[in-house]
């Protein structure tokens, strides 16, 4: 069996209110500790901006707001901090103006991590916007572009490429850009594309997930990079804010009309209820059928660990021992570990 990928989540993990990140998210630190430490790749959002710059930062939730993790660098009157309505791809800012947060377990560092994390879950609301609050930020340290990413990293990792925002244009934008790096490899992705019409004929068509596996998504930012003219490998991303999933048929439709070559699916699919519509198999179980039968039609499989929890290490194992091809995880040095234990057991 061939190694499980470690695709870091942001880097090395998440780094907003409930996570445990030393290094913020898509920051050029976070992916060079990534490199360091010997990950395969990394994952990074994608937002395009009203002046056109490529810039590499996840939004707040679904308002994809600047609040989140940057701050604004003005001239005339110092950091400031962004409105909760100051959408990443309506401002007009360059990359360099954006200053990353610190991260949330940073700031908390004087408090035990059973303390930290119990005070966030008691109030979570309250975390969040405490956090947003304040005017700390990472010493010269500022929102990526893209570009940025590829010029210091180049073929040292692939990059699943997570596609963010309302703007339709933004795949083009991206093509452009990998074609002056041809020796890069690019997985691109998003949980902003829509499935083809259910067919009436469908034994499934009482679940909404069945019919609108992400729920009702602004726009398609998938559809335009179908048989892309650099053949750049498609990932459809499922489970917009829930861990189930639609049946095994209804994914491998949407894979075909897409193209894609990879499936991927939060870490906690079979811990729900009704893990995959139509199917009959529960708990782990789900995860090795899946696992089985995206192999058998010759697509991959990537499972990425939430933001909303810490990760556990025996769930990555589990996920490294079923054998899913890549794992895009937070906590990226005990992910690598137990592959490299794994990987040696096997040998």
């Amino acid at each position: 069996m061939a190694r499980v990928l470690t695709m870091g989540h942001r880097g090395m993990g998440c780094s907003i209110p409930g996570t445990l990140a030393l290094y913020p998210e898509n920051a050029l630190s976070s992916f060079r500790e990534a490199v360091r430490l010997g990950v395969e790749g990394v994952e990074l959002d994608v937002f395009l901006s009203r002046n056109n710059e490529l810039l590499v930062i996840h939004g707040h939730h679904s308002d994809a707001s600047l609040c989140l993790t940057a701050l604004r660098r003005d001239a005339s009157s110092g950091v400031q901090r962004f409105g909760y309505e100051d959408l990443v791809e309506k401002y007009d800012i360059r990359a360099s103006d954006l200053l990353l947060r610190k991260p949330w377990r940073v700031l908390n560092q004087h408090e035990s991590l059973q303390s930290v994390l119990e005070k966030h879950r008691s109030d979570v609301h309250a975390s969040f916007r405490s956090y947003m609050e304040k005017l700390d930020v990472c010493e010269d340290e500022c929102v990526p572009t893209l570009e940025q990413v590829f010029q210091e990293f180049g073929d040292k990792l692939i990059y699943n490429i997570e596609l963010k925002g309302t703007r339709p244009e933004i795949g083009e934008h991206v093509l452009n850009l990998v074609e002056r790096y041809p020796q890069i490899k690019v997985i691109i992705s998003s949980l902003n594309w829509l499935p083809p019409d259910l067919s009436p004929d469908s034994p499934y068509g009482e679940y909404d997930i069945e019919r609108l596996p992400n729920g009702k998504v602004p726009v398609d930012l998938l559809r335009p990079l179908i048989n892309n003219r650099l053949g750049l490998p498609i990932g459809l991303l499922f489970n917009n804010e829930r861990s189930d999933l639609p049946s095994i048929g209804r994914i491998l439709e949407c894979a075909k009309v897409f193209g894609a070559q990879w499936i991927i699916v939060a870490h906690d699919i079979w811990k729900s209820k009704l893990p995959i519509v139509g199917c009959a198999k529960t708990g782990i179980d789900t995860l090795h059928h899946l696992i089985s039968e995206v192999r058998r039609n010759g697509l991959k499989i990537m499972t990425y660990f939430l933001e909303s929890q810490p990760d556990d290490a025996e769930d990555l194992k589990l996920h490294v021992e079923a054998g899913v091809d890549a794992i895009c995880p937070n906590d990226v040095e005990v992910a690598l570990q137990i592959i490299d234990k794994t990987s040696g057991s096997k040998n």
